[in-house]
Protein backbone atom coordinates (compact mmCIF):
# COMPACT_ATOMS: atom_id res chain seq x y z
CA UNK A 1 0.00 0.00 0.00
CA UNK A 2 1.39 3.39 -1.01
CA UNK A 3 -0.10 5.18 2.02
CA UNK A 4 -2.01 4.44 5.21
CA UNK A 5 -4.70 6.21 7.20
CA UNK A 6 -2.06 7.55 9.61
CA UNK A 7 -0.41 9.33 6.68
CA UNK A 8 -3.66 11.02 5.71
CA UNK A 9 -4.29 12.08 9.31
CA UNK A 10 -0.79 13.58 9.48
CA UNK A 11 -1.33 15.62 6.33
CA UNK A 12 -4.62 17.00 7.67
CA UNK A 13 -2.94 17.94 10.94
CA UNK A 14 -0.09 19.60 9.04
CA UNK A 15 -2.53 21.67 7.00
CA UNK A 16 -4.56 22.65 10.08
CA UNK A 17 -1.54 23.60 12.23
CA UNK A 18 0.70 25.14 9.59
CA UNK A 19 3.98 23.64 10.82
CA UNK A 20 5.56 20.37 11.89
CA UNK A 21 5.87 21.19 15.60
CA UNK A 22 2.20 22.04 16.17
CA UNK A 23 1.05 19.15 13.96
CA UNK A 24 3.10 16.71 16.05
CA UNK A 25 1.53 18.08 19.24
CA UNK A 26 -1.95 17.66 17.80
CA UNK A 27 -1.15 14.07 16.87
CA UNK A 28 0.42 13.34 20.28
CA UNK A 29 3.69 12.51 18.53
CA UNK A 30 7.23 13.88 18.52
CA UNK A 31 8.33 16.24 15.78
CA UNK A 32 11.10 13.86 14.70
CA UNK A 33 8.67 10.90 14.48
CA UNK A 34 6.24 12.92 12.36
CA UNK A 35 9.06 14.16 10.13
CA UNK A 36 10.30 10.59 9.65
CA UNK A 37 6.77 9.39 8.81
CA UNK A 38 6.26 12.10 6.17
CA UNK A 39 9.69 11.48 4.63
CA UNK A 40 8.78 7.79 4.37
CA UNK A 41 5.54 8.75 2.62
CA UNK A 42 7.40 11.04 0.22
CA UNK A 43 9.68 8.14 -0.62
CA UNK A 44 6.63 5.97 -1.39
CA UNK A 45 5.05 8.55 -3.71
CA UNK A 46 8.43 9.51 -5.19
CA UNK A 47 8.15 13.23 -4.55
CA UNK A 48 7.87 15.99 -1.95
CA UNK A 49 4.47 16.61 -0.36
CA UNK A 50 5.02 20.14 0.93
CA UNK A 51 7.53 22.98 0.63
CA UNK A 52 9.85 23.00 3.63
CA UNK A 53 10.23 26.29 5.56
CA UNK A 54 7.38 27.92 3.60
CA UNK A 55 5.19 30.44 5.45
CA UNK A 56 2.33 29.83 5.26
CA UNK A 57 2.92 26.13 4.65
CA UNK A 58 2.37 25.19 1.00
CA UNK A 59 1.66 21.69 -0.32
CA UNK A 60 3.02 20.38 -3.61
CA UNK A 61 0.74 18.94 -6.29
CA UNK A 62 1.21 15.43 -4.90
CA UNK A 63 0.55 16.71 -1.42
CA UNK A 64 -2.69 18.35 -2.56
CA UNK A 65 -3.83 15.07 -4.13
CA UNK A 66 -3.37 13.20 -0.85
CA UNK A 67 -4.84 16.06 1.16
CA UNK A 68 -8.01 16.04 -0.97
CA UNK A 69 -8.24 12.28 -0.54
CA UNK A 70 -7.84 12.61 3.23
CA UNK A 71 -10.73 15.06 3.43
CA UNK A 72 -12.95 12.59 1.60
CA UNK A 73 -11.91 9.34 3.26
CA UNK A 74 -11.34 10.20 6.92
CA UNK A 75 -14.88 11.48 7.63
CA UNK A 76 -16.24 8.24 6.14
CA UNK A 77 -13.86 6.19 8.26
CA UNK A 78 -14.95 8.08 11.37
CA UNK A 79 -18.63 7.57 10.55
CA UNK A 80 -18.12 3.85 9.93
CA UNK A 81 -16.21 3.50 13.19
CA UNK A 82 -19.03 5.19 15.11
CA UNK A 83 -21.59 2.88 13.55
CA UNK A 84 -19.53 -0.25 14.19
CA UNK A 85 -18.86 0.62 17.81
CA UNK A 86 -22.48 1.29 18.67
CA UNK A 87 -23.78 -1.16 21.21
CA UNK A 88 -26.81 -1.89 19.04
CA UNK A 89 -26.58 -1.31 15.30
CA UNK A 90 -30.08 -0.26 14.27
CA UNK A 91 -31.40 -0.37 10.73
CA UNK A 92 -32.98 2.79 9.42
CA UNK A 93 -35.99 2.45 7.16
CA UNK A 94 -36.12 4.60 4.05
CA UNK A 95 -39.62 4.86 2.59
CA UNK A 96 -39.77 5.62 -1.14
CA UNK A 97 -42.88 7.02 -2.82
CA UNK A 98 -43.33 7.08 -6.58
CA UNK A 99 -45.84 9.23 -8.43
CA UNK A 100 -45.38 7.15 -11.55
CA UNK A 101 -47.04 3.80 -12.29
CA UNK A 102 -44.22 2.30 -14.33
CA UNK A 103 -41.14 3.72 -12.55
CA UNK A 104 -41.24 0.92 -9.99
CA UNK A 105 -40.01 -1.66 -12.50
CA UNK A 106 -36.68 0.09 -13.10
CA UNK A 107 -36.22 1.75 -9.70
CA UNK A 108 -36.52 -1.49 -7.72
CA UNK A 109 -33.23 -3.05 -8.97
CA UNK A 110 -31.39 0.21 -8.24
CA UNK A 111 -32.60 0.40 -4.64
CA UNK A 112 -31.81 -3.28 -4.12
CA UNK A 113 -28.23 -2.68 -5.25
CA UNK A 114 -28.07 0.40 -3.04
CA UNK A 115 -28.88 -1.77 -0.04
CA UNK A 116 -25.55 -3.57 -0.53
CA UNK A 117 -23.65 -0.29 -0.23
CA UNK A 118 -25.67 0.95 2.76
CA UNK A 119 -26.40 -2.17 4.86
CA UNK A 120 -27.87 -0.15 7.73
CA UNK A 121 -30.71 1.10 5.50
CA UNK A 122 -33.87 -0.83 4.72
CA UNK A 123 -35.56 0.47 1.57
CA UNK A 124 -39.29 0.02 1.17
CA UNK A 125 -41.89 1.41 -1.22
CA UNK A 126 -44.85 3.35 0.14
CA UNK A 127 -48.23 1.94 -0.91
CA UNK A 128 -50.00 5.25 -1.39
CA UNK A 129 -47.48 6.78 -3.77
CA UNK A 130 -49.94 7.53 -6.55
CA UNK A 131 -52.91 8.73 -4.53
CA UNK A 132 -54.03 12.35 -4.65
CA UNK A 133 -52.12 12.96 -1.41
CA UNK A 134 -49.09 10.64 -1.30
CA UNK A 135 -47.71 9.42 1.98
CA UNK A 136 -46.05 12.48 3.58
CA UNK A 137 -43.94 10.13 5.73
CA UNK A 138 -41.95 8.91 2.72
CA UNK A 139 -38.30 9.95 2.86
CA UNK A 140 -37.80 9.98 -0.92
CA UNK A 141 -40.31 10.88 -3.62
CA UNK A 142 -39.99 10.43 -7.38
CA UNK A 143 -42.27 12.87 -9.17
CA UNK A 144 -42.55 15.01 -12.30
CA UNK A 145 -43.60 17.99 -10.18
CA UNK A 146 -40.73 20.38 -9.44
CA UNK A 147 -41.86 21.42 -5.95
CA UNK A 148 -43.31 19.39 -3.10
CA UNK A 149 -44.01 21.02 0.26
CA UNK A 150 -43.13 17.84 2.19
CA UNK A 151 -39.51 17.81 0.98
CA UNK A 152 -36.70 20.31 1.43
CA UNK A 153 -34.29 19.04 -1.24
CA UNK A 154 -34.80 18.32 -4.94
CA UNK A 155 -32.51 16.84 -7.62
CA UNK A 156 -33.27 16.59 -11.32
CA UNK A 157 -33.15 13.15 -12.93
CA UNK A 158 -33.91 13.86 -16.59
CA UNK A 159 -36.47 15.03 -19.10
CA UNK A 160 -38.96 13.01 -21.14
CA UNK A 161 -41.60 13.64 -23.81
CA UNK A 162 -45.28 12.79 -23.56
CA UNK A 163 -46.43 10.90 -26.66
CA UNK A 164 -49.82 10.03 -28.08
CA UNK A 165 -50.16 6.26 -28.62
CA UNK A 166 -52.42 5.23 -31.52
CA UNK A 167 -53.51 1.99 -33.21
CA UNK A 168 -51.53 1.34 -36.39
CA UNK A 169 -54.51 1.89 -38.66
CA UNK A 170 -55.97 4.88 -36.81
CA UNK A 171 -56.95 7.90 -38.89
CA UNK A 172 -54.87 10.23 -36.73
CA UNK A 173 -51.64 8.45 -37.75
CA UNK A 174 -51.72 10.55 -40.92
CA UNK A 175 -51.03 13.67 -38.87
CA UNK A 176 -47.50 14.84 -38.00
CA UNK A 177 -48.58 15.69 -34.45
CA UNK A 178 -51.78 15.83 -32.42
CA UNK A 179 -53.51 18.83 -30.87
CA UNK A 180 -56.18 19.03 -28.19
CA UNK A 181 -59.09 18.96 -30.65
CA UNK A 182 -57.94 15.58 -31.98
CA UNK A 183 -59.00 13.99 -28.67
CA UNK A 184 -62.56 15.35 -28.74
CA UNK A 185 -64.17 12.27 -30.32
CA UNK A 186 -61.76 9.64 -28.98
CA UNK A 187 -61.77 7.06 -26.19
CA UNK A 188 -58.86 8.01 -23.95
CA UNK A 189 -57.16 5.26 -21.91
CA UNK A 190 -55.63 6.56 -18.67
CA UNK A 191 -54.34 5.36 -15.33
CA UNK A 192 -56.90 5.24 -12.47
CA UNK A 193 -56.04 8.73 -11.28
CA UNK A 194 -58.04 11.93 -10.91
CA UNK A 195 -58.14 13.95 -14.13
CA UNK A 196 -56.60 16.89 -12.27
CA UNK A 197 -53.40 14.88 -11.84
CA UNK A 198 -53.07 13.61 -15.41
CA UNK A 199 -50.69 15.51 -17.70
CA UNK A 200 -52.87 15.08 -20.78
CA UNK A 201 -55.66 17.03 -19.08
CA UNK A 202 -53.48 19.61 -17.30
CA UNK A 203 -51.16 20.44 -20.17
CA UNK A 204 -53.31 19.98 -23.26
CA UNK A 205 -57.04 19.30 -22.95
CA UNK A 206 -58.22 21.57 -20.13
CA UNK A 207 -56.47 24.73 -21.42
CA UNK A 208 -58.34 24.21 -24.73
CA UNK A 209 -61.56 23.12 -22.96
CA UNK A 210 -61.58 19.82 -24.82
CA UNK A 211 -63.16 16.65 -23.40
CA UNK A 212 -62.63 13.16 -24.86
CA UNK A 213 -65.73 11.27 -25.92
CA UNK A 214 -64.95 8.67 -23.26
CA UNK A 215 -62.30 8.03 -20.60
CA UNK A 216 -61.43 4.47 -19.57
CA UNK A 217 -59.15 3.87 -16.59
CA UNK A 218 -56.65 1.01 -16.82
CA UNK A 219 -54.29 -0.10 -14.03
CA UNK A 220 -51.40 -1.49 -16.05
CA UNK A 221 -49.17 0.16 -18.67
CA UNK A 222 -48.82 -3.07 -20.64
CA UNK A 223 -52.59 -3.46 -20.75
CA UNK A 224 -53.01 0.12 -21.95
CA UNK A 225 -50.66 -0.51 -24.88
CA UNK A 226 -52.37 -3.80 -25.70
CA UNK A 227 -55.77 -2.08 -25.70
CA UNK A 228 -54.43 0.63 -28.00
CA UNK A 229 -53.03 -2.03 -30.35
CA UNK A 230 -56.48 -3.68 -30.34
CA UNK A 231 -58.08 -0.36 -31.41
CA UNK A 232 -59.91 0.05 -28.10
CA UNK A 233 -58.76 3.65 -27.58
CA UNK A 234 -55.76 5.95 -27.60
CA UNK A 235 -53.41 6.91 -24.77
CA UNK A 236 -50.73 9.38 -23.72
CA UNK A 237 -47.58 7.92 -22.13
CA UNK A 238 -43.97 9.01 -21.53
CA UNK A 239 -41.54 8.17 -24.32
CA UNK A 240 -39.27 6.10 -22.06
CA UNK A 241 -42.15 3.81 -21.16
CA UNK A 242 -43.21 3.20 -24.75
CA UNK A 243 -39.62 2.53 -25.81
CA UNK A 244 -39.21 -0.12 -23.11
CA UNK A 245 -42.28 -2.12 -24.19
CA UNK A 246 -42.13 -4.95 -26.74
CA UNK A 247 -45.65 -4.12 -27.96
CA UNK A 248 -44.45 -0.79 -29.36
CA UNK A 249 -44.24 -2.31 -32.87
CA UNK A 250 -48.02 -2.78 -32.77
CA UNK A 251 -48.81 0.90 -32.17
CA UNK A 252 -47.96 4.29 -33.65
CA UNK A 253 -46.67 7.29 -31.69
CA UNK A 254 -47.14 11.01 -32.29
CA UNK A 255 -45.89 14.13 -30.57
CA UNK A 256 -48.38 16.40 -28.84
CA UNK A 257 -48.47 19.88 -30.41
CA UNK A 258 -45.94 21.05 -32.96
CA UNK A 259 -43.23 21.65 -30.36
CA UNK A 260 -43.98 18.55 -28.26
CA UNK A 261 -44.83 18.30 -24.55
CA UNK A 262 -41.85 17.58 -22.31
CA UNK A 263 -41.55 17.14 -18.55
CA UNK A 264 -38.79 16.52 -16.03
CA UNK A 265 -38.54 13.69 -13.51
CA UNK A 266 -37.36 14.80 -10.07
CA UNK A 267 -36.04 13.17 -6.92
CA UNK A 268 -37.34 14.88 -3.77
CA UNK A 269 -35.96 13.95 -0.36
CA UNK A 270 -35.82 15.04 3.25
CA UNK A 271 -32.27 16.27 3.69
CA UNK A 272 -32.33 15.89 7.48
CA UNK A 273 -33.18 12.18 7.20
CA UNK A 274 -31.04 11.15 4.22
CA UNK A 275 -27.24 11.01 4.11
CA UNK A 276 -25.59 12.95 1.30
CA UNK A 277 -23.50 9.87 0.55
CA UNK A 278 -26.67 7.90 -0.15
CA UNK A 279 -28.08 10.51 -2.54
CA UNK A 280 -24.71 10.94 -4.24
CA UNK A 281 -24.61 7.22 -4.99
CA UNK A 282 -28.29 6.83 -5.81
CA UNK A 283 -28.69 9.76 -8.20
CA UNK A 284 -26.01 8.85 -10.78
CA UNK A 285 -27.37 5.31 -11.06
CA UNK A 286 -30.91 6.59 -11.54
CA UNK A 287 -29.81 9.14 -14.12
CA UNK A 288 -27.83 6.50 -16.00
CA UNK A 289 -30.75 4.06 -16.08
CA UNK A 290 -33.25 6.76 -17.00
CA UNK A 291 -31.09 8.04 -19.85
CA UNK A 292 -30.97 4.56 -21.39
CA UNK A 293 -34.78 4.39 -21.23
CA UNK A 294 -35.25 7.70 -23.03
CA UNK A 295 -32.83 6.97 -25.89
Amino acid sequence: MMFELKHLKSLLALEACGNMRKAAQQLFSSQSALSHQLKELEHRVNGELFIRNSTPLRFTQKGEVLLTLAKKILPLVTEAHQQLTQQHMTHKKIAIAIQCHACFQWLLPITQALGNSFPLYDFEFANSSFSSSHDPQADILFSDEKVDKNYDATREIGSFELLAILPKQHELTAKKFLIAQDFADQTLLTYPVEKERLDIFNLLLQPERVKPAQVKQVNNSHVILQMVAANMGIAVLPNWLVASMSVQSLVDVKSLTQTGLTKILYLHYKAKHIENALINELLPEIKKTFSTLTK
